[in-house]
């Protein structure tokens, strides 16, 4: 998997979290230049409710040069190896923000067996214009070797001004990765049909990273849908630490606890 440089790998254990509980498990997944900071609020929800809440640092989001050469079946492959360290829980559920939430079912859909069930935030299945302009230059232009990095002019898309601050999030986003993150959105789009677990979906409906109209087609494209779809009306794109963060944790731990146990595990 891609190295980060050491002063960013500190960084991220400093921010990675496992949060102990059981019998039941949750992985928690974060966004494209985000950190475990966007998942810890329902980390730490999920946990005082006794689960173990497990928030890794997603493959080559050390630095920005790191990301820049990381292709998305890494952060699958990482994705990957996190969930085998929920390996006997009871039940394992899934949560992912963003670029994390299609990882998330593309993890449902190769482990059927070992993801009882998903809960997706602001799932990227599409972006907004600005993205998808900057993808398309990713994939099929040279503009990613020219312009490699793209400065965040406002910070991350989080309406909450406190949690803002606090986000640890890259300063910049690498072009090259917006590219991978539409090269994902074009697998997960194939596979969703074949999706079993169940599944929530939430947005926020003043995102201006994705589009609401993609999380409503994911909750009704995949599988084992139609899926429930929350739109929080006040929130941004960062939806499990913006304004209505207990919301979502409640709507999501909800969802968790309607899930049966496997038989058989």
């Amino acid at each position: 998997m891609t190295k980060t440089a050491p002063g960013a790998q500190a960084r991220s254990e400093e921010i990675a979290f496992d949060l102990p509980g059981g019998p039941d498990a949750a992985l928690l997944l974060h966004g494209l230049t985000g950190s475990p900071f966007e998942m810890r609020y329902l980390g730490e929800r999920l946990a005082a409710a006794g689960m173990r809440a497990l928030g890794p640092w997603m493959a080559g989001h050390g630095d920005p040069a790191a990301l820049a050469a990381t292709p998305y079946t890494e952060w699958i492959a990482q994705a990957r190896h996190e969930l085998r360290r929920l390996e006997g829980a009871r039940r394992v559920l899934v949560a992912g923000c963003s670029m994390g939430a299609l990882v998330a079912c593309a993890l449902a859909h190769e482990l059927p067996d070992r993801v009882d069930g998903l809960a997706l935030l602001a799932p990227a299945l599409e972006l907004a214009p600005a993205g998808r302009l900057a993808g398309f230059l990713a994939r099929h232009t040279p503009a990613a070797r020219l312009f490699p990095f793209l400065p965040k002019r406002s910070g991350s898309d989080v309406r909450d001004p406190e949690a803002r601050r606090r986000n640890p999030c890259m300063e910049v986003v690498p072009l090259a990765s917006v590219g991978e993150l539409q090269s994902l959105q074009e697998e997960v789009g194939r596979l969703l049909p074949a999706i079993a677990a169940p599944a929530l979906v939430v947005a926020g409906a003043r995102d201006h990273t994705v589009t609401v109209g993609g999380a409503r087609r994911l909750a009704l494209r995949i599988g084992s849908g139609p899926a429930r779809l929350v739109v929080l009306p006040e929130s941004w794109h960062l939806v499990g630490i913006d304004v209505e963060r207990e919301r979502c944790a409640d709507e999501v731990l909800d969802f968790f606890q309607t899930i049966p146990e496997r038989r058989g595990r």
